[in-house]
């Protein structure tokens, strides 16, 4: 009778590193070095979701009596930060393709007679929607007024957009002495709010309700589980992730910087602080709020050159297409298409967006190939400059390799949903990974696990009294032509797992 000992227990923190395919040890490990209380990990390819889980916890363990909520890949509701960009652009060459919007015309012509904008410094030079969405339009970071755009709650939806982007490009101070169009890139949520607001002004709707109409829910995603506001999720409201920051001493200068947001220490004995709920009145460059899954939906369709989305490939290649850029005093090497941004991370090129906020830190990232894609949500901070920000951005950069590492070597395991917790066992003195889940597509519960990179597959029905009936294979090539966990492999054993004994030894 071979003999499995659960190692979960026995193996020291130290010791734990990156696992392939990813464990609930080895990611939970990074994300406690790294004082992230939580995150939601989607993988996908063009055709399925391959792994999907959530890590952690909404809220950092503040005490042992604390009843905490789980984090979950397909539940989990989590502001997407800079990611929102991404949204923008699709909307975008959505009115290029309705004819209402030409991306190389003066932006006045959209804009008149509500606001006129132009550069203070290059008054006589036209800003284009394409130099709003490659950053290349000259506007620069004001961040007395960037301030300003914080409100707590749903506030947002007291101010207009229009107003709002007026008055900050109302002050020099918004703006770099660069050429609009000079192909020099700076960075700016104002920029891509704008070029929000210009879809808004061809749509006649908010920017908010058209992406509700236009892009996600032809996504399939409905308003109880993606918007930006906090009331769509009224009827799940434990789903929310909630934003903490690690480091109590930045107490006093969350104070004074953001009063409105009322930043508070969660209790006196804890080195973590709490934001309350709160909005962007330039909301469409960074308040968009969907679950990981639900964004996994959005970014297999990139992936597959948005087919529901946009009616020409055309319009999809003008989203990735990077144009010659450069920095402004080189301070990135990113490449801009439409919002969208080539980065090398890695050693590997890849496409995606990254995003932060107060209490969240965010990646979607996909390979050159756009044939793999990486959904990383956490609610990490890196808004602060100091070691512990560096440390959260590192660990995020850490996993997002990791999982590029592990799913472009393993054979292909189908889809499958990873919300049971995974396991670490001896299979004949070889250390073993296991991952359960559902199929998107059945009821019953499959778990794949590897020994040495080589799959092994087990299949278990669960019974709410008899505990689980697992059926063990081993080979070395799994045959899985439909996809729906059936493999033409031997059987080696058969076991029945009492429900309430995840760890131990079975005989």
């Amino acid at each position: 009778m071979l003999r499995f000992l659960f190692l979960v227990a026995l193996i020291q923190a130290s010791s734990i590193e990156f696992q392939c395919p990813p464990t609930t040890g080895s990611i939970g490990y990074l994300l406690d070095k790294a004082y992230i209380p939580g995150a939601s990990i989607v993988v996908l390819n063009r055709d399925e979701i391959l792994y999907e889980k959530g890590f952690g916890y909404h809220s950092p363990s503040i005490s042992e009596s604390e009843e905490r909520h789980p984090m979950s890949a397909s539940s989990s509701i989590f502001v997407l930060a800079s990611i929102s960009k991404t949204f923008i652009a699709v909307a975008a060459m959505q009115m290029v393709e309705l004819n209402l919007l030409n991306l190389d015309e003066n932006i006045n012509k959209y804009l008149s007679p509500r606001i006129n904008i132009t550069h203070p410094f290059y008054p006589d030079d036209i800003i284009t929607t394409r130099h709003l969405l490659t950053h290349t339009a000259g506007i620069g970071v004001n961040f007395e007024e960037e301030l300003k755009f914080y409100l707590p709650g749903d506030d947002f939806t007291k101010t207009n957009l229009g107003d709002v982007l007026e008055n900050y490009l109302s002050y020099n101070a918004s703006w770099l002495p660069i050429r609009p169009g000079n192909h020099t890139t700076s960075y700016s949520n104002v920029g891509a709010s704008l070029a929000a607001y210009i879809v808004e002004r061809l749509a006649n709707t908010s920017f908010e309700e058209y992406v509700q109409e236009k892009i996600l829910r032809v996504l399939g995603i409905d308003r109880e589980n993606g918007g930006y506001r906090l009331s769509n999720f009224q009827n799940k409201q434990q789903d929310l992730v909630g934003h903490y920051i690690y480091n109590a001493s930045w107490l006093q200068s969350f104070q004074a910087m953001v009063p409105q947001l009322n930043v508070s220490r969660v209790n006196n004995n804890s080195n973590w602080l709490y934001v309350p709920f709160y909005s962007l009145s330039r909301y469409p460059a960074g308040y968009l709020r969907l679950s990981a899954h639900s964004l996994g939906l959005f970014f297999q369709s990139f992936m597959n050159k948005f087919p529901k989305l946009l009616n020409n490939v055309s319009s999809f290649e003008e989203i990735i297409r990077a144009e010659p850029q450069t920095s402004y005093m080189n301070m990135s090497s990113t490449k801009y298409g439409l919002l969208w941004y080539w980065k090398s991370i890695g050693g590997r090129y890849l496409i995606g967006h990254e995003g932060s906020v107060p209490g969240i830190s965010t990646i979607m990232m996909s390979n050159e190939e756009r044939n793999l894609g990486i959904i990383l949500l956490t609610n990490g901070d890196t808004v602060r400059e100091d070691s512990q920000s560096d440390q959260v951005q590192r660990t995020i950069i850490d996993i997002t390799n990791g999982l590029f590492d592990c799913f472009e070597n393993l054979p292909n395991t189908g889809a499958y949903r990873c919300e049971i917790l995974n396991r670490e066992f001896m299979f004949s003195d070889q250390l073993a990974t296991v991952i359960s889940g559902l199929y998107g597509h059945d009821i019953a519960e499959h778990t794949h696990f590897y020994v040495d990179h080589k799959r092994v597959n087990r299949h278990s029905l669960l019974d709410e009294h008899q505990g689980k009936d697992v059926h063990v294979y081993y080979a070395d090539h799994i045959h899985d032509p439909n996809r729906i966990g059936s493999f033409s492999v031997p059987v080696l054993e058969h076991h029945q797992i009492p429900r309430h004994h995840e760890s131990g030894v079975i005989q």
